[in-house]
């Protein structure tokens, strides 16, 4: 049974936020490569047969740890935005709270760098991931949208590619972390968040969203875009 159908299958039970929450916390706690299946079933309260039931391994464990995370965030920021506390503060607050899961997951970003690039391989894999882009987008185009609900025509540029901008430059944080080797390293990609976060927050908001870009000025490739190491 292919993996989305087990996980769609098991999504309004207890289960698999179980398993998925107790994977965060392992690989919070020892890492990626420290981590085994094993450790994440005792860890939920499973067996090990359960959870390779609704995860084929530790790759896809990890691929719907992100996107449950993802999915949460979503819904605490809509619930903010519906409560009238939208605006900068909530959207530099979930820039933060983006930031803290990929930087809590560190030393799993040499894999997620590698796992990202099978985005347009026609693999169970490849496919996952494909859906875990999407989603994560969408999601935060639509908390984008939300958030700055009644500041909309101030925005520099569309929701949509505001999201598209935040998950790129996102994913360039990852695999500066994958190169970490040392403390130095991590402080190094903290000031380059901080730098990211700062301009953020004084440019998002401009007056008038930014024009339509014209593909065909920047020389882009008419064929489609060139596949990147994410």
């Amino acid at each position: 049974m292919p993996l989305s159908s087990r996980l769609g299958g098991a999504a309004d039970g207890r289960t698999v936020p179980r398993i998925l929450g107790a994977a965060r916390r392992i690989f919070g706690r020892v890492g990626f490569d420290g981590a085994s299946m094993g450790e994440v079933a005792a860890e939920a309260g499973v067996s090990k047969g359960l959870l390779h039931y609704h995860f084929e391994n530790k790759d896809h464990l990890l691929v719907e740890t992100q996107r449950a995370y993802f999915r949460q965030l979503h819904q605490r920021f809509i619930e903010r935005a519906r409560r009238g506390d939208g605006g900068l503060p909530s959207a530099l607050d979930a820039l933060d709270a983006m930031w803290a899961a990929a930087r809590d997951l560190h030393q799993g970003a040499p894999f997620l760098v590698e796992t990202l690039a099978l985005s347009n391989h026609d693999s169970e894999m490849g496919r996952t991931v494909a859906r875990f882009y999407a989603e994560s987008t969408a999601l935060l185009a639509d908390a984008i949208a939300k958030v700055f609900e009644a500041e909309l025509d101030r925005l520099t540029v569309p929701p949509e590619r505001m999201a598209v901008l935040i998950r790129v430059l996102l994913e360039g944080l990852v695999v500066e972390l994958a190169r970490c080797r040392v403390e130095a390293d991590l402080e190094r990609v903290d000031v380059a968040y901080a730098d990211f976060r700062g301009l953020f927050e004084r440019f998002v908001l401009a007056g008038k969203p930014g024009p339509d870009v014209d593909l065909a000025a920047l020389h882009l490739d008419p064929l489609g875009p060139v596949a990147l190491p994410w």
